[in-house]
């Protein structure tokens, strides 16, 4: 149940509970619930989520506490919808807002972008295989229209390469892509680079936040390849399918998160 709360908390919690809160928080194993109702309130960092009126917090024990009321509704609904035991490693929305409140990269934006930028030189849509010619051309009509597009839309030149040549990055294209990272605010950044290290590309994940593409769309294109061998070869349901469905909640939780933290867009909505 969602729910407004104001309590703080509970002063007097025990030592037993902070440690399995902790410890939740800061492993991949899945938890007993041990929480019934999650609520978000108002704080002085902006608004944060409480279990059973208790503030949740980052693995470093700060308070969980996001710029805007949508945002929080949406962590709190992945707390929410929980079943008998809580498995973090499926909250993506979490473990972003966490990332960014905790500052795990401690590095300087233009260092992070920069790094981040590498992956142009081995980006998935431009980095294509030379056969067979069935693989060929569906690259081509699937990926070509949104490298044509981030051309475009960038006044870039990126042309892909074939086999093992790597695509072609004349030096105004970095520094285009270096000014547009550098515009995005904290958070939006760091969906962005969670969304590149999900799909392996950096021109699908503008496609994907400036809104050429959704996220399904996104992760069907990301899996191209895969989804071509799988029509000739079969599909191993535990194995693709499950592949398949991770992306798309990735790339749907960066999305989300970088659309929910932009005040301005929430501001246009309510």
């Amino acid at each position: 149940m969602l729910a407004r709360c104001s309590t703080t908390w509970a002063r007097g919690a025990s030592k037993a509970e902070s440690r399995r809160w902790l410890a939740l928080v800061t492993s991949g194993w899945e938890r007993r619930r041990f929480y019934k109702e999650v609520s978000v309130h108002q704080t002085e960092g902006g608004y944060g989520v409480q279990l059973d009126c208790r503030h949740l917090r980052t693995p470093l024990r700060k308070v969980f506490a996001v710029p805007t009321e949508p945002l929080a509704l949406a962590v709190a609904q992945e707390w929410n919808c929980q079943g008998s035991f809580v498995q973090p490693t499926l909250m993506h929305l979490t473990a972003l807002c966490n990332t960014v409140l905790d500052d795990h990269h401690r590095r300087e934006r233009e260092e992070a972008a920069s790094e981040l930028l590498q992956y142009l030189s081995t980006d998935t849509l431009c980095f294509r295989a030379p056969e067979p010619p069935e693989l060929v051309a569906l690259q081509r009509r699937e990926w070509d229209p949104i490298v044509s597009w981030f051309n475009d839309r960038y006044c870039l030149q990126l042309e892909p390469g074939t086999g093992l040549l790597p695509p072609v990055l004349p030096p105004e294209t970095l520094r285009t892509l270096q000014q547009y990272l550098m515009g995005l605010n904290k958070w939006a950044f760091m969906a962005f680079h969670h969304s590149v290290e999900s799909c392996k590309s950096v021109v699908l994940s503008c496609a994907l936040f400036e809104d050429r593409v959704g996220a399904d769309t996104a992760c069907d294109l990301a899996l191209l390849e895969s989804r071509h061998q799988t029509s000739r070869w079969g599909r191993v349901e535990w194995l693709h399918d499950v592949e398949a469905q991770d992306l798309r909640a990735r790339l749907a939780a960066g999305l989300l998160l970088a659309r929910l933290s932009d005040t301005a867009i929430v501001g246009h909505l309510s």
